[in-house]
């Protein structure tokens, strides 16, 4: 007959409550450190990347060191599905969203609205035809566009006159009591300049227009209006709410863990 009172062998109660303490005390522990290794950062970069999509840069990308690492170590960090999930859907469209290069739209929206007001100005923006040999022999034609075509390309996509051209609305040139956009004046007008062309005379205009070229084409151009309506742009802008969204809700979830955690373990 075992004696329930005894104070010795392993069943002795004061080895029992000493077991129950070593396990509380452990778990304690791993709480805590799950608490300040994974939750804390984890909804500190969720509040940081909800402040960058309340910005509105579409220019800069996004950053997710912590989140993209619990994605591909859930092994190590076994966070709950549902939390899971809403990481890995954070991952994807912050993937989408840096895919997405507004230097390169907004380029190819400038080189073909300077292509356009060339044509309006100029009747054409094709010089002609040069033969393509093979062996001594012309076996195609290549299109042949003016040094100003070429020279649009060039500086369309720099990244400060771009950015400017669509940031800095409040930047403009007057002339002739008009306003204009600065940044694509100054493209429009490099694009244009006899000093940057080696081969092309200076051009006369199909239309009645004696003012200097780069403002003509530049009265033709509504830049904000193409780029509002890009759909890759309408994409990134989308990625942008929907990735502050789940952050938010990532924000919400691990703000009720940490509640948990200080009225299960830390409230006095």
């Amino acid at each position: 007959m075992i004696n329930n009172y005894s104070t010795t062998g392993e069943l002795s109660p004061i080895m029992k409550d000493c077991n129950i303490t070593v396990y509380n005390q452990l778990k304690f522990e791993t709480v805590i450190a799950r608490k300040n290794e994974l939750y804390i950062p984890l909804i500190e970069e969720s509040f940081k990347l909800i402040g960058k999509c309340k910005s509105g840069d579409l220019f800069s990308e996004l950053e997710i060191s912590f989140m993209k690492e619990i994605v591909q170590k859930q092994y190590k960090y076994r966070v709950d599905d549902e939390l899971l999930l809403k990481l890995n859907d954070i991952d994807n469209l912050v993937n989408s969203f840096n895919k997405i290069d507004v230097i390169n739209i907004c380029g190819n929206i400038i080189v073909d609205l300077f292509t356009k007001g060339f044509i309006r100005l100029y009747g054409d923006i094709i010089e002609g035809e040069a033969p393509i040999y093979y062996d001594g022999e012309i076996v195609d034609y290549e299109t042949v566009y003016p040094e100003e075509y070429e020279n649009i390309k060039m500086i369309a996509y720099d990244k400060s006159l771009v950015m400017d051209a669509v940031q800095q609305r409040d930047d403009y040139i007057v002339y002739e009591n008009e306003i204009y956009n600065r940044s694509l004046v100054t493209m429009f007008e490099f694009a244009l300049a006899d000093r940057n062309k080696r081969y092309s005379s200076s051009r006369i205009p199909v239309i009645d227009w004696a003012g200097a070229p780069e403002y003509y084409i530049a009265s033709l151009c509504n830049l904000d209006e193409e780029y509002s309506k890009n759909k890759e742009m309408i994409k990134k802008r989308d990625c942008l709410k929907d990735i502050s969204d789940l952050c938010k809700d990532v924000a919400s979830l691990l703000d009720q863990k940490l509640k948990d955690i200080f009225e299960r373990y830390e409230k006095e």
